[in-house]
């Protein structure tokens, strides 16, 4: 089947198709249900390999600064070790400007010699020619954050799109963009028709304020209906998304929808190799597992905080912070109550 990874996970009920060329993901169902985890272990790794960075954002979840630090080559061997052995198909490198990292093209290099595919978000500071010709060689794909000035980020998507290497905008969308957001979708088309996909990324308070979480109000009505028009590149969201995109599911491929992965189908891997569902968990109180004393298969199959994530996702009454509603909502079974971590759903309580 040429680049088409074809695994069948028995214990999990389900048969895993992965085009290794364009990333192309699909489970298909062995039993009478749709899939709910693996088993085995995560399809998808998220890595901090560093979370070093010189922009100093303010709405920065995880605080990135010039103090950051940075993985070490024998630690990320070791992580990726362990994740080609657990079945890893994908590795999503962040930080951080992960770029940065003083190794950061023999990280890819290693990422694929151990059969696994590389992608990247970088903030489109320090690109330079041999990291281009580093993504071109080893990557899936590169995504480049899309914030204000805008400048950077532009003349890196040109120099993706004119090294035929394929690039991703990352638009992280809280209550204060959503009227850029629209915009862009409606006048940017020379700029898009050079991206592959434009990934909206729903804001966290994670170290930030809750004030710019998104609403369920007129704008964002507004938004979702340039979505649901919108017929330039690919558009992808984060599955904290989804219980905002149930108010278009109707228009959306059933296929192309799965409320949040973490603990399911994925998981976090920061810089100090502390492993966590979710990306968000890190800087959010709860503990990680040291992947120095506990390998990445016993933690996946076995850590508490990943025990607690799949139970939250399985009924609403489990929920950290429940929603009557859930019970009786009839697209319950699309979002499963959105994000299990933050206040950020459509349907909060009050």
């Amino acid at each position: 089947m040429g680049s088409v990874l074809v695994r069948q996970y028995r214990e999990s009920g389900y048969i895993l198709l992965f085009d290794r060329e364009n990333g192309i993901m699909l489970r298909v169902p062995t039993e009478d249900k749709e899939p709910y985890w693996n088993v085995r272990g995560p399809e998808l790794l998220d890595i901090s390999i560093t979370n070093y960075c010189e922009k100093g954002c303010s709405f920065c979840y995880r605080s990135s600064n010039t103090e950051g630090k940075h993985i070490s080559l024998p630690e990320y061997e070791k992580v990726i070790m362990q994740a080609e052995a657990v079945g890893v198909t994908q590795v999503a490198l962040g930080g951080g400007n992960p770029n940065q990292h003083p190794q950061f093209v023999e990280i890819l290099r290693m990422t694929r010699a151990h059969n696994i595919i590389p992608s990247f978000t970088t903030n489109g500071q320090y690109m330079m020619d041999y990291i281009y010709d580093a993504a071109k060689e080893y990557c899936g794909a590169v995504a480049i954050s899309w914030y204000e000035p805008y400048g950077v980020a532009i003349n890196a998507v040109e120099q993706c799109y004119a090294r035929g290497i394929k690039v991703n905008i990352h638009y992280l969308l809280n209550q204060e963009s959503l009227k850029a957001a629209s915009y862009l979708l409606r006048y940017e088309n020379q700029l898009l028709s050079k991206v592959s996909a434009v990934v909206f990324l729903s804001y966290k308070p994670n170290n930030n304020a809750n004030t710019l979480c998104l609403r369920d109000n007129c704008e964002m009505d507004e938004f979702l209906s340039v979505v649901r028009e919108y017929r330039g590149c690919k558009l992808g969201f984060d599955s904290c998304m989804i219980s905002f995109l149930a108010k278009i599911g109707d228009d959306i491929s059933p296929e192309s929808l799965d409320f949040c992965e973490a603990g399911r189908f994925s998981a976090f891997i920061s810089e100090t190799c502390m492993l966590y569902p979710c990306s968000f968990m890190n800087d959010n109180g709860d503990d990680g597992i040291d992947l120095s004393q506990i390998s990445l298969v016993h933690g996946w199959q076995h850590g508490s905080s990943f025990i607690k994530i799949r139970e939250r996702l399985s009924l609403p009454s489990r929920q950290r912070q429940p929603i009557a509603a859930c019970g009786l909502c009839n697209q319950y079974n699309m979002c499963r109550g959105g994000c299990p971590e933050f206040p950020i759903n459509r349907c909060r309580e009050g």
